[in-house]
């Protein structure tokens, strides 16, 4: 395991947790049709190279902001790695946010684009879209969240996966690699705090560097399990529970909603 003291990037994390743990049934698991499904590490690395190519053929570039408006799930970490991969800085909102700080955030970011998860959520960005002058796309997860101008995250996937198989995908790991330590990976605003949120700038290193260190007094191993239930919008979840979990090869549970934690647990 690297030392604390060597930088490095969250597509290395990336890249490197595939590769070591490609063996493992699941790296991710969620709950659909009242059972748990699994989602391999050859599959996750598949939906994010698909997306982040689809991401890159609407015009997303190196330095752009991709919002992200979801509660736990796997399509969170998808849209997250995949931002990440083609050098995209990722701005995580608050599921809980009212449409005009929603707006504020977006603004404020320079957002080019949104991932939202659901109805509830679409219907908050349909409400301030037109005073986000930078916005260009709005993706839902959810084949039920529909609108003029939203467009379906499957068929970013399928978008994806035509580039693929068009030989667009070829330096798609080479490319995520060339991150460096110290580029933005992500912009988190702050919660809880007079007047309007403040945007912390994390590079890439500030979360793996605590990655690398947590692994060291935390340990997990690839038989072990963790539920995640606080918002990956909070940097604790985002390094805790997602990150420090995925790198050390645990398979990460997503809970269905803070009310169904308990059920979820056992």
């Amino acid at each position: 395991m690297p030392a604390p003291t060597q930088p490095g990037t969250l597509t290395q994390l990336f890249f490197d947790t595939i590769e070591r743990f490609g063996s493992k049934p699941a790296a991710l698991r969620y709950k659909a049709g009242g059972r748990w499904n699994d989602m391999t590490h050859a599959e996750l690395e598949k939906r994010v190279r698909h997306l982040g190519l689809a991401l890159k053929r609407l015009g997303v570039r190196r330095g752009d902001r991709v919002a992200i408006l979801s509660e736990n799930r796997p399509e969170w970490a998808i849209a997250d790695y995949a931002a990440l991969c083609i050098g995209a800085t990722d701005v995580p909102c608050y599921p809980t946010l009212p449409a005009p700080q929603i707006r504020y955030i977006l603004n404020d970011s320079g957002a080019v684009a949104i991932f939202v998860s659901s109805p509830v959520q679409l219907a908050k960005l349909l409400e301030i879209r037109g005073e986000c002058p930078a916005l260009k796309h709005i993706i839902a997860c959810d084949q039920d969240a529909v609108g003029a101008g939203v467009m379906p995250l499957a068929d970013l996937y399928a978008s994806g996966a035509a580039a693929d198989a068009a030989g667009e995908g070829k330096t798609f790991r080479q490319d995520a690699l060339a991150a460096k330590p110290d580029d933005v990976a992500t912009i988190i605003y702050t919660s809880g705090t007079t007047g309007d949120p403040k945007g912390v700038m994390l590079v890439h290193n500030n979360i793996y560097s605590n990655c690398v260190a947590t692994a060291q007094v935390i340990p997990m191993t690839p038989e072990d399990s963790t539920l995640s239930f606080l918002p990956p919008s909070h940097i604790f979840e985002r390094m805790a529970g997602h990150c420090g979990t995925f790198f050390q090869g645990a398979t990460i549970n997503y809970a269905e909603s803070i009310d169904t934690l308990v059920a979820n647990l056992g």
